[in-house]
């Protein structure tokens, strides 16, 4: 107790005289010294694929290939975990997004006989079995590991470990039944780029899982906020499809008609005097906005909540693999934060995306 005292009062006393202008550097600096490589992070911002049904599968390949040129051995997407789905599906005040957000993984949890928790326990213990040295996972194995990740709620790393496997082997067995077999197979989905991209270039590259980043626990940031948010905010958007940004948006998305468009249309999204354009006049406009006030502050006020939270489980993904190289798909709006928030990360450095979109 003594020394954990004294130590207490050196630190004042050291910390004391520092007591200056504050500094808009992290707190260790700009790229201190770290022992040995950077962990290296790419944030490549995406359009919602969904939403964009002009969009081929085919036209995907050339960005898969160009983004496993950066050799990631993390990837992250912008989806709820299955820990978060669970808490947000047994807590009253995120009805709406556990809905909105989350899959429903009771089938595959009735048919191995687990809770998610217990699911991803044995996931996690998968995982580790096959990255054992010398250990090569069977195609029981990974169907078996597509089973446990469903009734987690990994939905993403459980298509991995399908797409993992022989086109032959992609069969009902080893607990997965017809219609699991039918929702791994995404067989009248929409595209999506966590699957449709995120997914396959780790199936390519061997990884086994991908990590779920988004964060919806964020919402309850709001959850006071009550009609008069909406009424506000409604009226701030109510014509923004006729918005320059979104008229040039949209346009830009009907240009993809190839892969080597569908790259362009990918530098376009990740175009920085683009996005400043588009995050200040959503997030800055609404916080500026008088006629929203307060609405429009508080919108902004969560954006931030969100994205804090999902720079903070991005970091968690990377955490016990200094060196690593990391890849981050998310949707467009979010990378400005994304770049400033891991810039300030001790060991880190930002990669820009422009030479993977060529």
């Amino acid at each position: 107790m003594r020394l954990h005292t004294t130590a207490a009062i050196c630190v004042l006393l050291i910390a004391a005289p520092a007591a200056a202008a504050p500094s808009h550097q992290p707190p260790l600096g700009f790229n201190p010294p770290v022992a040995g490589t950077r962990t290296a992070v790419l944030n490549v911002g995406s359009a919602h694929l969904s939403e964009l049904p002009s969009i081929k599968a085919e036209q995907l390949e050339p960005l898969i290939a160009n983004l496993a040129r950066f050799r990631p051995t993390i990837i992250t997407v912008e989806n709820v975990s299955g820990e978060q789905c669970d808490m947000m599906r047994r807590s009253p005040r995120h009805k709406d997004a556990w809905e909105s957000y989350c899959a429903d993984p009771s089938a595959a949890q009735k048919a191995v006989g687990l809770t998610q928790q217990e699911a991803e326990a044995q996931s996690e213990a998968t995982f580790d079995r096959f990255a054992a040295p010398g250990a090569k996972p069977t195609p029981a194995d990974r169907r078996r590991l597509a089973l446990l990740l469903l009734a987690a709620n990994e939905r993403a790393s459980a298509w991995v470990q399908w797409l993992r496997l022989p086109p032959a082997e992609r069969i009902a067995a080893d607990g997965l039944d017809a219609e699991m077999v039918r929702a791994l197979g995404r067989e009248g989905r929409k595209l999506n780029e966590s699957y449709n991209v995120a997914a396959q270039l780790a199936a390519r590259l061997g990884l086994e899982r991908i990590a779920m980043v988004d964060d919806h626990s964020s919402d309850a940031a709001l959850g006071h906020a009550g009609k008069a948010y909406e009424a506000a905010m409604g009226a701030r958007f109510a014509g923004f499809r006729d918005d320059p940004l979104f008229k040039d948006y949209e346009a830009q998305s009907r240009s993809v008609v190839d892969g080597r468009s569908l790259l362009a249309f990918y530098r376009y999204l990740n175009d920085p005097a683009r996005l400043s354009r588009q995050v200040r006049a959503d997030f800055g406009g609404a916080a500026a906005d008088r006629k929203a006030y307060p609405y429009g502050r508080m919108y902004a006020a969560w954006w931030d909540v969100r994205n804090l939270r999902m720079a903070a489980n991005i970091r968690v993904a990377m955490a016990e693999q200094p060196g690593a190289r990391v890849l981050n798909i998310v949707g467009a709006s979010h990378k400005p934060w994304y770049d400033a928030w891991m810039r300030q990360m001790s060991d880190v450095e930002v990669v820009g995306p422009d030479p993977y979109l060529r």
